[in-house]
Formats: C-alpha cells, sequence, structure tokens
C-alpha cells in the first residue's frame, strides 16, 4: 500500500515538473525565423505601422532634375530678355541717325542677305530662329519681348532698340544671318560697341561679355566654325542701345553648305540652345560681379 502511494506521488511530481519545463525547451529549440515570425504575431494591433498618409507623400522633396529646373526658373523670372529678329519683309531705305543725336544718318532697315543655293530671305531664317530662342527661353523662366513676331512689319533699328530700352532689359539679342563675296567663308560671330562709343560706351563691358558667352556656347552645341566678336560704332541698332547688346551672325548664307543647314529646324534649335545657353551664363556672371 505504501509503495503505490509513494508510485503515485512520485509520477505526480514529474508531470509538475514536465509543466513548468516544457515552454523553455519549446523555445530553446526555435529558428531565428520562428523568432522572428512570433514577435509578428505578438505585435499588438496598436503599434502597426499605419500607411503614408497624402500629406506625407507630398512632403516627400522632387527629384534633382525637378529641383534644378525650379531654380533656374525662380533666379531667371525677373530677367528681361528682348529679342530682335533682324531686317524684315520689305526694306526701309529712308534714313535715320545712327545714334541719339548724331549727325551721321544709315537706312532705317535694310533688306538683309539672300541664301545663294536655296534663295531663302534673311529675314525669315532670322525670325524662325527668334522665334525658337523665344520659347527656350521662356522654358527657363526668363520674360522675353520679341521685336517682332511677324515678318510683314515696319520697325526701324532705332526702334528696335527703343523697344529693348523701355522694358529695361537684362539683354538685348540680335539675330542675323551674314554674308560674303567668297563663298568659302562660314561660321558665326557676334558684334557690340567700342569702349569708346559715343553714345553707350558705358555699356561696353557687359555688351562684350554677352557676345562673348554667346558666341562660345552656340559654337559649342552647334559645332560651327567660331569667327571672332567684332566692335563696331557704325551700327545703329547696337547704338541706340542703352542695354546690353549683342549682333548674332549665327552663319553665313552665302556658304552653301552652311545655308543648308540654317534652314533646318534641328539646326535652328542647336542655334537657339546655344544662344540661351549663353543667355544663362551672362546673367550667372552678372549675377556673381554685382555680388562681389
Amino acid at each position: 500500500m505504501k509503495k503505490k502511494v509513494l508510485i503515485f506521488i512520485i509520477s505526480i511530481l514529474l508531470i509538475l515538473v514536465g509543466f513548468f519545463l516544457y515552454p523553455s525547451f519549446k523555445t530553446a529549440g526555435l529558428k531565428e525565423t520562428d523568432s522572428q515570425y512570433l514577435a509578428e504575431v505578438e505585435t499588438p494591433a496598436a503599434v502597426v505601422e499605419e500607411p503614408a498618409t497624402t500629406e506625407d507623400v507630398q512632403s516627400e522633396e522632387p527629384a534633382a532634375d525637378e529641383t534644378a529646373t525650379e531654380e533656374l526658373g525662380a533666379t531667371n523670372q525677373d530677367k528681361v530678355i528682348v529679342i530682335d529678329a533682324g531686317h524684315q519683309q520689305k526694306g526701309d531705305l529712308s534714313k535715320e541717325p545712327i545714334g541719339p543725336g548724331a549727325s551721321e544718318q544709315k537706312a532705317k532697315v535694310t533688306y538683309g542677305n539672300v541664301g545663294a543655293k536655296t534663295g531663302t530671305p534673311e529675314y525669315q531664317l532670322n525670325l524662325e530662329i527668334a522665334l525658337k530662342l523665344q520659347t527656350e527661353l521662356e522654358a527657363r523662366g526668363y520674360t522675353v519681348i520679341m521685336c517682332r513676331t511677324d515678318n510683314d512689319v515696319n520697325i526701324s533699328n532705332s526702334e528696335r532698340a527703343a523697344i529693348a530700352n523701355e522694358a529695361n532689359a537684362d539683354a538685348f539679342i540680335r539675330i542675323h544671318c551674314n554674308g560674303y563675296d567668297s563663298s568659302s567663308v562660314h561660321g558665326a560671330m557676334t558684334m557690340c560697341q567700342t569702349p569708346n562709343n559715343p553714345y553707350n560706351g558705358n555699356r561696353y563691358e557687359e555688351s562684350r561679355l554677352l557676345s562673348e558667352c554667346v558666341l562660345d556656347y552656340l559654337v559649342d552645341e552647334t559645332g560651327c566654325k567660331k569667327q571672332n566678336i567684332f566692335e563696331d560704332d557704325s551700327m545703329s541698332g547696337i547704338n541706340w542701345s542703352m542695354v546690353p547688346v549683342t549682333i548674332v551672325e549665327v552663319g553665313y548664307l552665302s556658304n552653301p553648305d552652311e545655308e543648308a543647314k540654317l534652314v533646318t529646324d534641328d539646326y535652328q534649335q542647336k542655334i537657339a540652345v546655344g544662344i540661351a545657353n549663353g543667355v544663362d551664363a551672362y546673367i550667372a556672371e552678372r549675377a556673381e560681379t554685382e555680388a562681389q
């Protein structure tokens, strides 16, 4: 009898010991993934992360290229660029002074050059390029004013400069195509006044810098031959300008190969991008100079 009682008590003790030790044995045998699973299961519902709200999504920073574009637009939005598409459908050979108060006079607007191969008139190409440049500059945030958007106009060179003066333009860009007696001559050049110009010599440094920037970037974008910056005080469109000014001779219509490029949309777009890049560089350098 005593033996049966003892066996019963031992059995009860073994059952109790097994009951308390079993959880430890179970946990000790789990793999790492099992532990992660337990942690996920045991996480209370209250601490489960909520999905991102619309406000959270909107607070994310924009992509780098979008930020750069916005900053460029913000920088340029107070800058005014006036574009003059040189010449017009009908020239006006009546005279006007070459500068404020000058006794010397020149034709108000000459007829311009004509393509040696296609016969395309310069005034038409100038406007096509000018309109592409307008689009390019406006896309970069600039305020753009056009001297003309049609070929059938009559606006003298002094009147075109007056448009830039009244707008207090940061840059006055005059688009032209060149011509020469020899058909072998080709390339791009820019023009501005000399430092001794009696009408606007005080604008020489800015006009020279504008001419340099535009020419360098135009050549870089198009791959055309780089000629030079020609300083001249006989151009009424320059002399009447009281703001930084440059004439851009984008190529020679007297050269058949260059003319063949100039009449295409693709090459005209490259010219527009190159000039716009030059304007960007000029505006940036002027800002840096003024900040010093």
